[in-house]
């Protein structure tokens, strides 16, 4: 895919080869094979090499920033750094990109130009990962532009420059108001970062007959709380639950 394509400056861009090869995979898994049950274990997977404890205690998401490339591998962090770091961090960063773009109406086209600008910007090229976040920057929504500067600081400070991992919870309850529509109580807390951690989290909807629906993104800073009041328009029959990251759009503690 891109990683044959694009070259990489230095050890600290190569996460990004590493990444699309690893991506490359769940993605054959949902879109070629349509098997979301294998897409979701899949990222599990990938999940627990990054969280899992070596025999002396590391968790290799805490080893240091993906920039640090190889030279993270050691001793005392292990020697598999590169299969239990760069590989699957990598790959969830993209992955994260690739969620924060979908739209329900034109699906992965904004990320699919974003990728292939990449591509043809950076053939036969070294690239940078600031050259990949310029390129995110050029294509991203307004909704992802949390600083309101047009930038993904945030983003790459959270997770390539950064090795915080935030916690989710979900409390959702359900009522039918006059109209007999639906309106949802939501509450959703992030946990375990710093005061200037931001995220979308993606929120979903399990409903009555078993059917997965995306419903939004929250957006939330630091420790803290959205507690939201959501009509459900056109909706008569009260789903089964509420759920964030329901095909681990962000990498999060497991709940």
């Amino acid at each position: 895919m891109v990683g044959h394509t694009v070259g990489f400056s230095s050890g600290r861009d190569q996460w990004m080869s590493e990444g699309f090869s690893d991506m490359s995979a769940s993605l054959y898994l949902m879109l070629i094979e349509k098997n979301p049950k294998r897409y979701l274990t899949f990222w599990n997977d990938e999940r627990e090499l990054l969280l899992e404890r070596n025999p002396q205690g590391f968790r290799a998401i805490d080893a240091g920033p993906l920039t640090m490339g190889y030279r993270a591998s050691n001793s005392r962090t292990g020697f598999d750094i590169t299969r239990r770091l760069i590989y699957p961090k990598g790959a969830y960063i993209l992955h994260m990109l690739r969620t924060m773009m979908h739209d329900n109406q034109k699906g992965d086209q904004l990320f699919k130009a974003t990728m292939h600008d990449f591509v043809q910007t950076y053939s036969g090229k070294a690239a940078t990962t600031e050259d990949f976040k310029a390129m995110i920057e050029k294509h991203m929504t307004p909704e992802m532009d949390l600083d309101g500067n047009h930038r993904m600081d945030w983003f790459f400070n959270e997770y390539v420059y950064g090795t915080q991992l935030p916690s989710y919870k979900v409390d959702a309850g359900f009522e039918n108001g006059p109209d007999g529509d639906v309106v949802m109580n939501l509450k959703v807390t992030q946990s375990a970062v710093d005061e200037h951690f931001r995220m979308l989290v993606p929120i979903y909807l399990e409903l009555a007959d078993g059917n997965i629906v995306f419903l939004g993104r929250a957006r939330i800073s630091g420790n803290s709380t959205v507690d939201e009041h959501v009509p459900l328009k056109g909706l008569k029959t009260k789903p089964r639950r509420a759920v964030a990251n329901y095909y681990d759009d962000v990498l999060a503690s497991p709940n």
